[in-house]
């Protein structure tokens, strides 16, 4: 019976517990100790627990903090954690990788270019480091160890850096999720995160309302309105130009959504047609202030990890991106945090003057 080994004890990790499990996989769960809540929560309930759109209970093989404990003997290591824990997880997983293994974080934000060169010196020669495009589910926690989740998305990408192990990663990738499709490159995965538009607009455009809600009214209901819709439609133009100067042909994001969640009736050719039809996500309630909404689902992850870095590739490429931009000053003067300069940029990532042939070759081969 195949194992996989999930990273990251939030609502995502324990849905996929969940999900795998009662599909018949033995999973292992981890977590560091400092973020062991949910882990002594399952321990307690005996179980985890998801309603909604996937139902069931599965008590996980191996419950640990040990990361060691964690992989051992895991056909695949899956990641379900924010984006700025992905060097941590992944360096710290890498010690521990046996000959052959795959890890893949399923939440892209550009976690596989991040933590490839420290992935390369310290994990065994064959083992393969990938991302997915966006996590497998829409979920929110109901109490520790139960999940809601809205939505369970129907059409999935993945590549591995360097591109050129991507069928290798996919074979094994494929048994645990038949619903995935191999994509060209990891940068292809982190541009298609379905995350990058829908968060920051709707939020930053909204601010007073917010603010006097203190998040406690329905996200896509309430803030998706038309004009706010349509800056998300010119954000995702930019995406796409992006994408085109570096001869990678990305699918607008109305499209990537109706493949993910057409099995809910979603429909439309602009965001807020899709988003009007969206009534898994419709009665989501953040239930956040503005902070920490931006700290921990929208800014700290789609500014940091995707706005900044399209920015200043376009910049290198020639590409403009006024409304990329434009979100990015408004965020950072609404919020106080200097996105721009704490942002992970083209040049962090080792791309800074790479023509996009260049870049092509390190996305293959890993080698610059």
């Amino acid at each position: 019976m195949k194992r996989a080994a999930i990273l990251g004890c939030g609502s995502g990790g324990m849905t996929m517990a969940v999900d795998l499990g009662m599909k018949g996989f033995k999973v292992n769960i981890f977590d560091f100790p400092e973020y062991d809540r949910n882990l002594k929560a399952i321990q307690e309930r005996g179980s985890i627990e998801a309603i909604g759109n996937l139902e069931g209970k599965v008590k996980p093989d191996v419950i640990t903090t040990d990361m060691a404990e964690a992989i051992e003997g895991a056909d695949a290591i899956f990641l379900a954690i924010r984006a700025y824990g992905a060097d941590k997880f992944i360096g710290e997983a890498a010690k521990y990788m046996e000959p052959g293994q795959i890890i893949l974080n399923w939440s892209s934000y550009l976690a596989a270019l991040r933590a490839y060169p420290n992935f390369k010196e310290t994990a065994p020669q064959d083992a393969i480091l990938g991302e997915g495009a966006i996590l497998p589910y829409f979920v929110k926690p109901v109490e520790p160890g139960v999940m809601n989740v809205y939505g369970v998305k129907a059409h999935l990408w993945a590549a591995a850096m360097p591109g050129n192990r991507t069928p290798e990663m996919m074979r094994v990738v494929s048994e645990f999720y038949p619903n995935c499709e191999a994509a060209e490159s990891v940068l292809y995965t982190s541009l298609t995160n379905p995350n990058l538009q829908v968060h920051v607009p709707p939020a930053l455009l909204n601010t007073g309302t917010w603010e006097k809600t203190g998040g406690d009214l329905e996200f896509y209901g309430t803030l998706m309105t038309p004009k706010v819709a349509a800056v998300m439609d010119a954000l995702d133009k930019e995406r796409i130009a992006v994408g085109k100067a570096l001869g990678i042909e990305l699918l607008p994001k109305p499209e990537v959504l109706k493949m993910e969640y057409g099995q809910y009736g979603v429909h439309g050719e602009t965001m807020y047609e899709v988003y009007s039809s969206f009534a898994s996500h419709r009665s989501w309630r953040p239930g956040l202030t503005l902070d920490e909404f931006a700290a921990k689902t929208a800014f700290g992850e789609d500014i940091m990890y995707g706005y900044v870095f399209i920015s200043t590739l376009g910049d290198q490429l020639g590409i403009p991106t006024p409304a990329i931009d434009t979100m990015v000053s408004l965020a950072q003067l609404v919020i106080g945090t200097m996105y721009w300069e704490e942002g992970v940029s083209a040049e962090k990532l080792g791309m800074k003057d790479m023509t996009p042939d260049q870049i092509g070759r390190y996305l293959s081969t890993g080698e610059t």
